[in-house]
């Protein structure tokens, strides 16, 4: 594995990403140091399996609000930095960073909804690329209803027969798309989440046996 640095970002005296991750993190142009120095500090010097580098920005009608996060697969977690611009700081003054950092075994997934969307699907073969690639991570931190009245079967029926449910895992999404990142995008997207997938496959293995 090659290893490459962002200017100045250090533990333990050695360097600790890998060149490509790096790459990325400059390429989003986002407080690299920051997001850089954040992984760095939870790594623990665990190998980087996988990794994915995902900038948002968001323009309203007096500001852009900017938001990067990085996934990092190691052997046996996932991690996730965020890096945000302070919501309403003082005009005129220059936006504070925040960041957060998060730290998941992997068999604690307990989702990993890999969405895919494809141009063409009448005509699709083996080793189409999508162009758009969603992803949705669960680990029982953050919830979500969706409630929905029942009914009995008959259309002319007038009674209230309660609400029904579902109950869904929903820590993380994310959405990529070729129209608006790049074919690149989607493909490293994609990439990463049938790794991470698999990696959390071999996780939950190992903890049953």
């Amino acid at each position: 594995m090659r290893i490459g640095c962002v200017r100045g970002l250090r533990h333990n005296g050695t360097m600790s990403l890998p060149h490509s991750l790096v790459t990325d993190l400059q390429a989003a142009g986002y407080y690299p140091q920051l997001a850089g120095s954040m992984l760095v500090e939870s790594l623990f010097d665990e190998e980087v399996v996988s990794h994915l580098v995902h900038m948002d920005t968001h323009v309203d009608l007096d500001s852009i609000h900017r938001h990067v996060t990085a996934f990092i697969v190691t052997p046996t977690r996932l991690l996730l930095t965020h890096v945000d611009d302070e919501p309403d700081y003082a005009p005129g003054q220059r936006p504070r960073g925040m960041t957060s950092t998060e730290d998941i075994p992997l068999e604690r997934l307990r989702t990993v909804l890999i969405g895919r969307t494809y141009e063409n699907p009448a005509q699709f073969r083996p080793g189409d690329r999508p162009v758009e690639v969603s992803m949705t991570l669960g680990w029982g931190s953050v919830r979500r209803i969706e409630a929905f009245p029942e009914t009995c079967g008959d259309p002319d029926c007038e009674g209230d027969h309660g609400y029904g449910g579902s109950l869904y895992s929903e820590d993380v999404t994310l959405r990529v798309s070729a129209q608006a990142e790049g074919q690149k995008a989607v493909d490293q997207a994609e990439e990463f989440a049938l790794r991470l997938r698999r990696a959390v496959f071999e996780a939950r293995r190992q903890a049953v046996r």
